[in-house]
C-alpha cells in the first residue's frame, strides 16, 4: 500500500475521534438548536454525517470493488435527514454509525491494491469518483462536519 493510500485509510480512523470530541463537547440543551435561522444543529449536522457516510460514500465505494464504471444515483440528503430527526436517534447512535462504517470502509480498503484505487464510476451531475477519491472525501466530510458541530454548539 502506498504511504498516500494508508494515511487515507488513517484519516478515515482518525477522524471519527474528532466527531466523538465535537458531539462531546456540546452541551445537551444544545443539541437539537439551530445556532441561526436556516443553518443546521448539531444534531442535523451529525444525522447528514451518519447518511453521507453510509449512502454516498461506503454504497459508493462497495460498488466500486464489485462493478466495473457503476453509474451512482442522486442521494435525497433531506428526505434522510428529516425522517431520521422525527425519528429520534441519539447523538451516540449517530456517532456508533459513523465509527462502524468508518471503521468497516478502512477494513476493505486495507487490502486493495494500489491500482484498484483508480477503479471509477460516475455521478450524473458531479462527474467522475473514484475509490480513492472517495476514500479521501470521508475523512475530510468527517473532520469539516465536526467543525460545524462544535459552532452549533456553541449556538
Amino acid at each position: 500500500m502506498t504511504p498516500e493510500h494508508g494515511a487515507l485509510l488513517e484519516r478515515m480512523r482518525t477522524s471519527v475521534a474528532v466527531v466523538r470530541r465535537a458531539v462531546a463537547a456540546v452541551p445537551e440543551e444544545r443539541l437539537r438548536a439551530a445556532p441561526a435561522p436556516g443553518e443546521w444543529s448539531a444534531l442535523e449536522t451529525l444525522v447528514h454525517l451518519a447518511h453521507v457516510v453510509v449512502h454516498v460514500y461506503g454504497l459508493r465505494i462497495r460498488r466500486l470493488l464489485y462493478e466495473d464504471a457503476p453509474v451512482f444515483a442522486d442521494f435525497d440528503e433531506p428526505r434522510y435527514r428529516e425522517e431520521t430527526l422525527v425519528r429520534g436517534d441519539s447523538a451516540d447512535e449517530l456517532v456508533a454509525i459513523v465509527a462502524g462504517e468508518q471503521e468497516q470502509l478502512a477494513r476493505l480498503l486495507r487490502l486493495l491494491p494500489d491500482d484498484q484505487w483508480a477503479r471509477a464510476g460516475r455521478h450524473p451531475t458531479l462527474g467522475v469518483m473514484s475509490i480513492e477519491f472517495l476514500a479521501r472525501r470521508v475523512g475530510e466530510h468527517a473532520e469539516e462536519h465536526a467543525a460545524q458541530i462544535t459552532a452549533a454548539g456553541r449556538g
